[in-house]
């Protein structure tokens, strides 16, 4: 079943998260849980300060953790790796890694003997998913409900993509450089590592430039599904899109992974939906069966396009603190820094946007298309 339980919940404090992450999880069919191992894994794309909006709240992180415990769960992991990941990485900042401590779950490093995985729809691909994934029973999946500069939107489906351990994953964005491609890496890994349950934060979400860049928004509202493909439509549908323009939507009901929701047991997603949210603009351009056909046969012809119709990040050199981590993470090297500046190399740049996700400072700004520098 693909229902979406969506509730109303006004803010952070911990009685009311708690009481609201128990309804929609009962509401949407979580599995029993006595006795099993799980791994609840949020969005930790940095650690950064909570109030930012970047990653699942703590809070929510603690009332799954109650949850799992009042239900018998003989153990339970936290664990994520954010793009640049040090194997001394603790979510401290965020504020979860208290909440490991406080409630007596395990923090588990992701960069520990990841297993090579065959990873489903990318042409026999395998990539190092964190060890910890196979060793449980459950994954409980809490993405945070985020705009995305190439996704559109980042939900369940792609929160899935942090159990690949640290930079094994910007690379990817070479080998799968369209929209569409990417999408079927996101669902080929949310295949390999089923089966999840999903809760996704949404009480304070972010609009804008994200994941990282963009403005905090209020939207008040917890949702649940054991269908990720599900809670991305309805996530979809709350920001003001199309469900059906958003690539991992439409590569993971294609795949088989999800369907749109069956039903929506409480709260309605299309009365949910608020048109201000600022989103990303739609590439109406992008065709998604061409897009995974011809990149088969005309691999760099397809880059190029790719590169053509997407706009070069630009770095600000007022804000910018100059911590090289845009360098670190680019995976063609298109960065370097000069005169404590950074210089992009636009013809090697890929248009990936990995810099822009791990900036801290808010000092890449991705123009709109069209819009000159």
């Amino acid at each position: 079943m693909s229902g979406v339980a969506i509730v109303r919940c006004e803010s952070y404090e911990q009685d009311a998260v708690d009481q609201a992450v128990r309804t929609i999880a009962g509401e949407a069919g979580l599995e029993p849980v006595f006795g099993k191992r799980v791994l609840i894994k949020p969005n930790i794309l940095s650690d950064s300060k909570e109030e930012l909006a970047i990653t699942t709240h703590p809070s929510v992180v603690r009332a799954v953790i109650r949850l799992l415990k009042d239900q018998g769960a003989s153990a339970i992991f936290v664990g994520d790796s954010p793009g640049l990941h040090t194997w001394a990485f603790r979510p401290i900042n965020c504020g979860i890694d208290a909440v490991i401590a406080e409630e007596g779950a395990v923090w588990v490093d992701f960069t520990a003997d990841p297993i090579p995985t065959r990873i489903p729809y990318t042409r026999l691909r395998r990539l190092p998913i964190a060890k910890i994934a196979s060793e449980v029973d459950l994954i409980i999946n809490l993405p945070k409900m985020k705009t995305h500069q190439l996704m559109y939107a980042t939900g369940a489906v792609k929160n899935l993509f942090g159990l690949v351990p640290n930079l094994h994953k910007s690379p990817m964005h070479v080998q799968f450089p369209t929209r569409s491609q990417f999408a079927s890496l996101m669902v080929g890994i949310a295949t390999a590592v089923a089966p999840t349950f999903n809760i996704m934060d949404g009480i304070i979400a972010l609009e804008g430039p994200g994941p990282a860049n963009g403005t905090p928004t209020h939207m008040g509202l917890l949702l649940a599904s054991s269908d990720p493909v599900a809670l991305d439509w309805a996530q979809g549908t709350i920001m003001g899109y199309d469900p059906l323009e958003l690539p991992i939507v439409v590569e993971g009901i294609r795949r088989g992974l999800g369907s749109r929701p069956s039903s929506y047991p409480l709260l309605d997603a299309e009365s949910l939906i608020r048109p201000s949210y600022r989103r990303i603009t739609i590439d109406q351009k992008t065709r998604f069966v061409r897009s995974l056909i011809i990149p088969l046969l005309f691999g760099p012809l397809i880059r190029y396009n790719v590169k053509r119709r997407r706009p070069a990040p630009r770095f600000l050199v007022e804000p910018c603190i100059l911590c090289r981590k845009c360098i670190q993470i680019c995976p063609v090297g298109a960065l370097t820094m000069q005169e404590r500046r950074i210089i992009i190399d636009e013809k090697t740049c890929i248009r990936c946007y990995c810099c822009h996700e791990v900036c801290p400072a808010d000092a890449i700004a991705i123009p709109a298309k069209g819009e000159r520098p």
